[in-house]
């Protein structure tokens, strides 16, 4: 009798968590803007800890609803569960919003958290020991501005943006 109420006490709280997950997952539409975490391994504590995306599909396969994201360097290969994400529809950029779906490459949630965090399109960093003010600065002749990952250790840098 024991083991049949903590059965019926297991699957009541299941139905409970299922049915959350289904109000959650009806909250997000096509271009809403989200965050997902992006792990400690790739961020320090002055980074950003979440990547703004937008929803470009909702997929739904075997009772489950998965999402397909763009970020600003790309669409994301993994898709994404209801669980991962954070609405972000009032925090959302509007270079986030006006960029081109269609014009993005495929890229992994990894590479798209590390670009983010440097804050570079090319994923590069320079560690240039003067001003960043010459095309011997690699971020400069990429047309990109330096960011904390390039010399952290140094101010003083005319390549970063304000």
């Amino acid at each position: 009798m024991a083991t049949n109420n903590y059965l019926n006490v297991a699957n009541k709280k299941m139905k409970l968590y299922q049915d959350s997950i289904i109000n959650e997952t009806e909250k997000f539409n096509l271009n809403d803007c989200v965050g997902v975490k992006i792990n400690t391994v790739d961020t320090t504590n002055a980074n950003a800890k979440l990547l703004p995306c937008l929803i470009i599909e909702k997929i739904e396969k075997d009772g489950k609803i998965t999402f397909k994201l763009a970020c600003q360097y790309g669409k994301l290969e993994n898709m994404c569960s209801v669980e991962h994400l954070i609405d972000l529809k009032m925090a959302c950029s509007k270079a986030l919003k006006k960029i081109i779906i269609d014009e993005l490459k495929d890229i992994t949630f990894i590479e798209a958290c590390k670009l983010y965090v440097r804050a570079s399109i090319t994923g590069k960093t320079c560690d240039c020991k003067d001003k960043c003010a010459t095309k011997q600065c690699s971020c400069k002749k990429m047309k990109v501005s330096c960011s904390t990952k390039c010399h952290s250790k140094r101010g003083g840098c005319t390549n970063m943006d304000e």
